[in-house]
């Protein structure tokens, strides 16, 4: 039986309608054998597969766009030319090929390198369009080429419509976020799964930011499935541009009152929702303000950019179980609609499917937030650089809630909002720091990911995981950052698939005290407003000079001085926070501290490039051979 991705299914589609004649359709079978491709343009005029080698440590790439002309591929530091590592490739009139190995130090020519790096295997002009493949080291340990990491990479490109390589004009290039050496995809038949999908249809509405709770009904099981993927439903553009995440809940009902005489009359055939963080009204309080207090455990979580998610081949989220057999079930679909335009009248669908089957699996999955919890404390003082914020989840947690031979981690979403920069989720054991189970130095917010990883992490009892969110505020030009639900606002929450599944713990963090936070800032007379569609926004009384609206106040009345900065980092990074070890479905929290262990050995990555000084140095005889000895296996390939 074939065995395909969700991935792999829409790229044979793809791939299938670029076949101009024989020789294409040649290389798009080479193309449909890799589980890495992606069209690198939202114009679909250019393709590109990648394959990596962690054994030789290459990376070869292949490339289809639609030109005669040059075709150029770099690999940036933040998506621009500055710092970029740039080949350039194409296929002269006569038939010859040509390539060069390049640098940009700015927006200007690249500078051919003094070591060339890349190869050039094949190159092909057919139809209207010109094929490349070439390969160079993960890490050339040249310092005029960009290393690549296991975290997100961007790539650049730009094409000529003739072979003199000249500016291309903004049409003709563009960037896109991908993680090049991420774990594959895990294999799924999705011929033997059924498939449940639950889509919003209405108006977005005209606000910067809504949080929008829907309710949706599942399938009645009678006995125990297994859930194996997810996918979003986002058709066209304008839901690709306006949904900035969604969470998939679990409903449950109560010892007295099942799910379905809860939500029997509010599923979205015959009520659409309303906005999640409504002002409560004991008067007349709308259906989603106490519909949703059924729906707190997530699910599955979805952010910009975001691919489908497949399990292992030995795991699945169990349904259809306990409580629920042979009863119907409910999700909440809590969309986020980010409109900074504050369009009137724009209607499409946000959706969500999930895969499942009666063939259950050895093992039971669950999901885990660890991090900071969403509330002022995050506050990022105005043009900052690499501010960093913490959440933590202490060993008073795992050495509780963890079964005694640990869970093991196989999936995560780094998550952070526009001032995110770098993220990183670390791992403590007594007095060591073991390897990062993820780590992200090059966030881009339009690439959230449910990352698989590459190894599955084993989190024992006693263990520490800390989630690190460094931010920069310099983009919003003076103004501070706060944590709230706007993507303009911040948050430092990652979410991990694990297992075994843990009934009783969902959400594994801390958060600093909100008290001191605000006395760190010398305010006194203060008060926490509920306000629609947001969490508690502060507003101050007193001091008189920073009296109003916190966010407004601190961006244009506070004296942040360098010793203010520092000092606040420090206090929000290093010291006491408040934990959260709890479960939305089993509610209750203990009350306890928690910070960073006190550690002797911190982690540090291998250095892959040993430098004996000088760049001709750097280079040494183990990359000389190591290139001689892949150009050779290449042109026997």
């Amino acid at each position: 039986m074939l065995k395909l991705t969700v991935s792999s299914v829409v790229t044979l589609v793809l791939l299938f309608s670029l076949c101009v004649n024989a020789n294409i359709k040649d290389s798009h079978t080479k193309l449909q054998n890799s589980r890495n491709g992606e069209w690198l343009d939202m114009s679909e005029k250019i393709w590109l597969n990648w394959t990596v080698n962690e054994v030789t440590k290459t990376i070869t790439f292949e490339l289809e766009a639609e030109t005669l002309g040059w075709v150029g591929f770099g690999i940036s530091p933040q998506g621009g030319m500055t710092g970029a590592d740039i080949f350039i490739a194409g296929v002269l009139p006569n038939g010859d090929r040509y390539s060069s190995d390049r640098h940009a130090t700015g927006t200007t020519d690249p500078i051919v390198d003094a070591h060339s790096d890349w190869e050039l295997h094949d190159a092909r002009e057919t139809g209207n369009r010109t094929y490349l493949k070439f390969s160079r080291l993960i890490d050339t340990c040249d310092d005029q080429d960009y290393p690549i990491g296991m975290d997100t990479t961007r790539l650049i490109y730009a094409f000529g419509i003739t072979d003199e390589i000249a500016y291309h004009t903004s049409a003709r290039r563009g960037t896109k976020s991908v993680n090049l050496r991420g774990a594959p995809m895990p294999e799924v038949d999705f011929t033997k799964l059924k498939e449940h999908k639950m889509v919003l249809d209405m108006v977005m509405p005209p606000n910067d930011t809504s949080y929008w709770c829907s309710f949706h009904k599942g399938p009645a099981l009678d006995k125990k499935h297994h859930i194996v993927a997810f996918d979003s439903h986002l058709p066209n553009l304008d839901a690709l541009a306006h949904t900035h995440h969604f969470i998939l809940y679990n409903c449950y009902g109560t010892a007295t009152t099942p799910i379905e005489d809860i939500m029997g009359n509010y599923t979205v055939d015959k009520y659409l929702g309303d906005n999640c963080y409504l002002t409560y009204d004991e008067v007349n309080p709308k259906p989603v303000m106490w519909l949703k207090d059924y729906c707190e455990e997530y699910l599955y979580v979805w952010a910009k950019g975001g691919k489908p998610m497949v399990f292992p081949e030995n795991v699945g989220y169990p349904i259809g179980y306990g409580d629920q057999e042979g009863k119907e079930v409910f999700y909440m679909l809590e969309i986020h609609y980010d409109n900074p335009d504050e369009r009137t009248g724009v209607q499409f669908e946000t959706g969500v499917s999930f895969f499942y089957t009666n063939e259950t699996r050895p093992i039971d999955a669950g999901q885990l937030m660890v991090g900071h919890d969403v509330t002022p404390s995050i506050t990022i003082p105005p043009n900052t650089d690499n501010f960093v914020t913490v959440g933590h989840c202490g060993a008073e947690c795992t050495s509780k809630q963890f079964p005694e031979g640990g869970i093991k981690i196989f999936n995560a979403l780094l998550h952070s909002h526009l001032s995110g920069r770098k993220l990183k989720l670390r791992h403590f054991r007594g007095q060591q720091e073991l390897e990062w189970p993820d780590f992200d130095d090059h966030y881009d917010f339009n690439y959230q990911q449910n990352k698989h990883l590459n190894r599955e992490v084993v989190v024992l009892p006693g263990d520490h995981l800390t989630y690190e969110c460094t931010y920069s505020s310099v983009w919003k030009k003076g103004k501070v950052v706060i944590g709230d639900l706007s993507t303009e606002d911040e948050m430092c929450e990652s979410f991990l698939w694990y297992y075994p599944k843990i009934e009783t713990i969902e959400v594994c963090g801390s958060f600093y005290d909100v008290e001191l936070s605000v006395a760190d800032l010398g305010i006194t007379n203060w008060t926490g407003v509920e306000t629609s569609g947001s969490t508690r926004k502060v507003y101050i009384y007193e001091p008189i000079e920073l009296a109003g609206d916190y966010e407004e106040s601190l961006s244009t009345k506070f004296n942040w001085t360098q010793e203010i900065r520092e000092e606040m980092e420090r206090k929000r990074r290093y010291e006491d926070h408040v934990g959260i070890c709890a479960s939305r479905k089993i509610p209750g929290n203990p009350d306890f501290k928690v910070k960073y262990p006190t550690i002797a050995t911190p982690y540090e990555p291998a250095e892959t490039c040993r430098t004996a000084g000088g760049n001709g140095l750097q280079l040494g005889v183990a990359h000389i051979f190591m290139t001689i000895f892949v150009g050779t296996v290449h042109r026997f390939l």
